[in-house]
């Protein structure tokens, strides 16, 4: 299942909706924007998500998770999804061994570069589509792109 779709599902599923023009009111935002998002024609930003996130008291990593259940009894917090992005973009390729070599055996749609850009926080658009791809070369789910790291976690 495309990690849009897990997305919509999971608001639709939270707000009790079916329909995208619904669901739109519930967000806050145009239905013509989740009708985009649905057809694949763009994908929202790491800002929207983090809206979104926000409104319903989760973090935006438990957006992504299939079949998760969101409960409204959540604990309102908002958390800084871009530092946790880049924090876990950059462990995760130390971990892998992600270097330029990879890059020039491995033919994947992103230069070296273009990664390397990410991971120093340069690139204010990082949208949906982009996180599964850069996901997909680190060999992980979408969503832990976006988690935050407990500190006892960050200590060990």
């Amino acid at each position: 299942m495309r990690t849009i779709d897990i997305l919509l599902q999971n608001l639709r599923k939270y707000h009790g909706v079916d329909s995208l023009r619904d669901l739109a009111k519930k967000i806050e935002m145009s239905g013509y924007v989740l009708l985009n998002w649905s057809s694949g024609r763009s994908s929202p930003k790491l800002d929207q998500l983090d809206k979104i996130a926000y409104l319903i008291n989760v973090e935006v990593s438990n957006l992504l998770v299939q079949d998760i259940e969101i409960s409204i009894t959540s604990p309102i917090w908002r958390d800084n999804v871009k530092r946790n992005f880049i924090e876990n973009l950059g462990r995760y390729s130390q971990e892998k061994g992600i270097e330029k070599s990879w890059f020039d055996e491995n033919p994947c749609g992103i230069s070296y570069w273009a990664f390397r850009y990410y991971m120093n926080g340069n690139n204010r658009t990082v949208n949906l589509n982009k996180l599964d791809e850069l996901a997909k070369i680190l060999g992980i789910q979408t969503y832990q792109l976006l988690e935050s790291r407990k500190i006892d976690e960050k200590e060990n």
